[in-house]
């Protein structure tokens, strides 16, 4: 079933976004709900990569479509990040109002949003926890509509996360019947904060669930990737081969973090059902987009680091996105790269609204409408000026390989995901992988300064198809051929090539020549169509080209 273009819906969509903070994409295991009304209900996006793991930068992101080397927001505080820095002027809700939207915001903010930030532009309804206060699940403070409230109400919920669950469920019923919404319901949860808990532990901050869900993960043992205190690190950067192996005490108190986490995600969980539950009793579930994400993703004794993010490391870039809605297909997993600077540009597109700023995304509708269609595009992973002790880094992220440049240190990372998907071997100067290395390092050149399409770039290459004649009476659908060749200036790197018609694969391309010929009885469908040849580069990136060829009838 193919996503069906915004330009041919009666009507634009409502979209509601709800984002966690610092969840992992293995979490996504423990929410049930979660995963059958938006993943089953949808698409589930199995290599969604944060590009700037940090809580601030990645939320600007969201707003705002672009990089943070294009927003400038590389840090949650001070003169480079959180509240204060970042200009709320031309972001994505003021972009929906132009276009008849009614705005809501529910849940944290940016770092730094406090009492005194007043309500930002843009925004129809406005409901921001403030401060510290943004992470007490159990006593907190709330710009509603620019009255400071503080909750839990007495009639109200006694759990944040329930408490914005009910509060965005209100919103969508006063909505409801109206002009489109656009409703952003941003959860603190799984990330730390108070109250203390009699079991949390004074080596490693944890979050405060529910009461109903307390203890529901006290007999499940945390996974333990092999990364997990990885033993051997004298091939890592001095970010993590100066650490120490990590004691029993921390190794419990991580532990003990990453169950409070899950056990948080619960009432996430129960919120996301009641969010669903209410589009669903209003009737505006049919019409609505709607997208579950992290702003980015969490370590749990990877690598030695007992409790960070902003790491350039799979558990730290990799996080949820499900996604649901009209033209949306259902029970779809989609192994496609894709990234979080992508989701502004996809509800643009859903809503129609045109973006205020160069977007360094691109939309993910038609990915969605077309399962084989790769973009061939890499994406960038940055660490601004070095946010939360991690010293400054760029790195670059294909489909297959991660490339990450330490500028304090000077030092480089390369790992072939498909083969040592936990990093454990840092391939950087092997002679093996020598081209690797080099392409990956002029990509990430241009990638670290891009902007608009030039973050969208293509590998340089291109598809010839010619039909041959097969008889006396000219094209012959039982003795004709179709010549299919890979050409361009990057066709060296190519290391294989499948030829698609449809859903068809018909044939592998040899990598020198990268010629082959085709019978034209394959092509027995009438008119033309096209042929698709999926690439695969050397550096990890994948593209398809696409040709029309004259078909046999």
């Amino acid at each position: 079933m193919a996503a069906a273009p915004a330009a041919a819906q009666e009507a634009p969509p409502n979209v509601v976004v709800l984002m966690t903070d610092d969840q992992t994409l293995a979490s996504m295991a423990y929410m049930p709900q979660t995963n059958r009304l938006v993943g089953e209900a949808g698409v589930t996006f199995d290599q969604s990569i944060t590009s700037f793991p940090l809580c601030c930068p990645s939320r600007v992101t969201q707003l705002t479509g672009q990089y943070s080397h294009n927003h400038g927001i590389v840090h949650n505080n001070g003169p480079f990040g959180g509240f204060a820095a970042f200009d709320h002027q031309n972001v994505l809700p003021q972009w929906l109002q132009q276009v008849g939207y009614r705005t809501m915001h529910v849940g944290r903010y940016l770092n730094g949003y406090v009492e005194s930030s007043g309500v930002p532009s843009g925004w129809t309804d406005w409901h921001a926890s403030t401060g510290d206060s943004a992470f007490d699940y159990a006593h907190w403070r709330m710009n509603d509509d620019g009255v400071m409230n503080s909750y839990p109400d007495p009639e109200g919920p006694e759990h944040q996360t329930d408490m914005l669950a009910s509060r965005a469920s209100e919103l969508i019923d006063d909505a409801a019947g109206a002009r489109p919404f656009f409703l952003q319901l941003w959860f603190a949860a799984p990330h730390r904060g108070g109250p203390p808990d009699p079991d949390d532990s004074p080596l490693v901050g944890s979050p405060s669930p529910a009461a109903r869900h307390r203890d529901a993960f006290a007999a499940v043992d945390m996974p333990r990737p092999p990364s997990f205190d990885e033993a051997d690190v004298r091939d890592k950067p001095q970010l993590v081969s100066d650490r120490r192996r990590l004691d029993p005490a921390v190794i419990a108190a991580i532990e003990e973090n990453w169950r409070q986490e899950q056990e948080s995600l619960l009432a996430v969980d129960d919120a996301v059902a009641r969010v669903i539950g209410a589009l669903e009793q209003t009737g505006e579930l049919a019409d609505t987009l709607v997208i579950f994400q992290s702003d980015n993703g969490f370590m749990h004794g990877e690598h030695r680091r007992e409790s960070e993010k902003v790491l350039p490391y799979e558990p730290s870039i990799r996080t949820p996105l499900l996604m649901r809605g009209p033209g949306v297909p259902a029970g779809v997993r989609d192994r496609r790269l894709v990234a979080n600077v992508d989701l502004p540009a996809t509800i643009l597109d859903a809503t129609g609204a045109a973006p205020g700023r160069t977007g360094d995304g691109r939309s993910l509708l038609p990915l969605i409408a077309d399962p084989t269609l790769e973009w061939g595009r890499a994406i960038a992973l940055e660490n601004g000026n070095g946010a939360n002790t991690v010293p400054a880094y760029r790195g670059i992220r294909t489909a297959r390989f991660k490339y990450v440049r330490h500028l304090t240190t000077g030092e480089y990372e390369l790992y072939d995901l498909k083969k040592d998907p936990h990093e454990l071997v840092n391939l950087e100067g092997r002679g093996r992988y020598a081209g690797v290395q080099a392409g990956l390092a002029a990509r990430l050149r241009s990638l670290q300064r891009c902007a608009g399409p030039g973050c969208w770039q293509r590998p340089q290459l291109r598809l010839l198809v010619r039909a041959r004649a097969g008889g006396r009476r000219g094209l012959s659908c039982g003795r004709g051929t179709v010549r299919v060749r890979v050409s361009g200036a990057e066709r060296a790197r190519v290391v294989r090539a499948v030829i698609l018609a449809g859903d068809r694969r018909l044939g592998r391309i040899g990598r020198r020549p990268l010629v082959r010929s085709l019978p034209r009885r394959l092509f027995r469908l009438g008119g033309a169509r096209v042929l698709r040849v999926r690439v695969e580069l050397r550096d990890g990136r994948v593209v398809t080209l696409d040709r029309r060829v004259p078909g046999c009838g």
